[in-house]
């Protein structure tokens, strides 16, 4: 069951329930047959736009209703509407990511209860632009937000010229590494994956019972974003009906056996994450590193005691001596659903959502920590000079930021609501070990490459 979710990431309480791939199939299926070939500015009729206003706005505002369900989006809506009378959002809950977007596209099919603005994860964008189902915002000037935004951040919600969506946070990924653990054993801070491979062997030589990390083979978003820094991400998509898929290249396959090796060496531990499980590793000294997000310490230092304060976050390893690449995991933006009958309204409120420094202070603070593709907080030396208790006195921050700077931009397909579903159970038995990681990708490329093409697309394999 859903636990919560805190700037861009899912957390879970222990392993996943296996959804099946019909569900969504038919969902964004319906969808394509649908909303293919109409404009992207043909408005569906029905939309949620005359639902009931925020409590507190003023009389004759204009109304949005806001699908959101980030912790602190509450606070920063309530901000909006004080400091713009003229529009009263709601903020409504339609579940968390996958939950969303299948109840979005069962509203889109219906034409009927479809909101304002929705959350919408960099992954899910192209599979919402396809069926012409978001607003270009280009056309109310929210294209001036560009330069305050993370390059990486833009280029996932932007084609061409038009822009489907405002972007908020983003999950640069870095070594959050236990410094005492580390230190006790003598192992450097690897610099490469060769050598964090090194540094397993080291630690678990040393302490049978200890892992270096965590590699939880059914979270489709973080074993997708380490693909990006490796280089093997797994799909291609420049637009329209043209797919490439390809989960059993070399480099896929390179990735995947290096996985692979750690999990039989019990070098690396399996448990999903963030689960109690996890979280008891972290903190028992099982696993010496994670490899996290940048919104992942805030949450994880309400999950650990013993270790408060060990915690340093350094670059991820890399493939080749010298890079500093970077994969992003989670990360979300705003997007203007077809059909309101406010869009002008509602791109005002997702530029000062994802864009302004009003939201930034509540949306970086405590409650919501989600960590910014806003530049000027990003860059700020306020921002990168902040500590976090289980981090001690070092600077956290820091690496994320220049982590942000430095992420591969993934092309992500117009397919993820169903390639998503399917991860979890295609990976379930890597993670009981009855299959092999390699195994498993094969597995998924052969399934992913069927789902696609009875979509409609052209795909390209390798």
């Amino acid at each position: 069951m859903t636990q919560g979710y805190a700037g861009g990431g899912f957390r879970s309480a222990g392993r996943r329930p296996r959804r099946l791939i019909g569900l969504a199939a038919t969902a964004v299926a319906a969808v394509l047959l649908t909303a293919c070939g109409s404009g992207s500015d043909t408005p569906p009729p029905g939309s949620a736009t005359g639902q009931a206003a925020g409590a507190g706005c003023a009389a004759g505002a204009v109304p949005l209703t806001f699908w959101g369900w980030p912790a602190g989006y509450d606070l920063a809506v309530k901000e909006f509407n004080t400091t713009h009378p003229g529009i009263c959002v709601k903020l409504e809950n339609a579940g968390a990511t996958t939950a969303e977007y299948v109840k979005l596209s069962d509203a889109l099919k219906a034409k009927s209860g479809t909101p304002d603005v929705a959350t919408i994860e960099y992954f899910e964008v192209p599979s919402f632009e396809i069926t012409n189902s978001l607003v270009d915002l280009s056309k109310y000037g929210v294209g001036a937000a560009k330069k305050d935004v993370a390059p990486v951040a833009w280029a996932q919600v932007t084609r061409g010229s038009a822009q489907y969506a405002m972007p908020v946070d983003l999950g640069p990924m870095a070594l959050y590494y236990n410094s005492k653990a580390f230190g006790r054993h003598g192992i450097p801070v690897p610099a490469t994956w060769t050598e964090f491979a090194a540094a397993a062997d080291k630690l678990h030589a040393a302490d049978p019972k200890a892992a270096i990390t965590n590699f939880d083979p059914e979270s489709t978003q973080d074993v997708l974003a380490l693909m990006q820094q490796y280089n093997a991400f797994p799909f291609t998509y420049g637009g329209g009906r043209k797919l490439g898929i390809n989960f059993t290249g070399p480099a896929q396959t390179a990735f995947a056996e290096y996985w692979q090796k750690l999990i039989d060496k019990k070098e690396v531990t399996t448990a999903a994450d963030f689960s109690p499980a996890q979280w008891s590793n972290l903190d028992s000294g099982v696993n010496a590193a994670r490899l996290s997000p940048a919104w992942g310490p805030v949450g994880m230092q309400l999950n650990v005691k013993k270790t408060i304060g060990d915690w340093r976050a350094a670059p991820l390893p890399q493939v080749t001596a010298g890079q500093n690449l970077s994969g992003n995991w989670g990360g979300s933006a705003l997007a203007v659903i077809a059909g309101t009958e406010h869009a002008k309204e509602a791109a005002q409120f997702v530029q000062w959502f994802g864009a302004s420094q009003d939201s930034w202070k509540i949306l970086s603070g405590k409650v919501a920590g989600a960590f910014p593709g806003y530049l000027p907080l990003l860059n700020s030396p306020t921002f990168q000079d902040s500590t976090l208790e289980i981090s001690g006195d070092s600077k956290p921050n820091a690496v994320f930021a220049k982590a942000a700077q430095n992420m591969v931009n993934p092309q992500w397909p117009p397919i993820m609501t169903a390639a998503l579903t399917q991860w979890t159970s295609t990976f379930a038995g890597v993670s009981k070990g009855t299959e092999t990681l390699p195994e498993a990708f094969r597995t998924y490329q052969q399934q992913m490459v069927k789902y696609a093409k009875d979509q409609g697309f052209t795909v390209t394999e390798g």
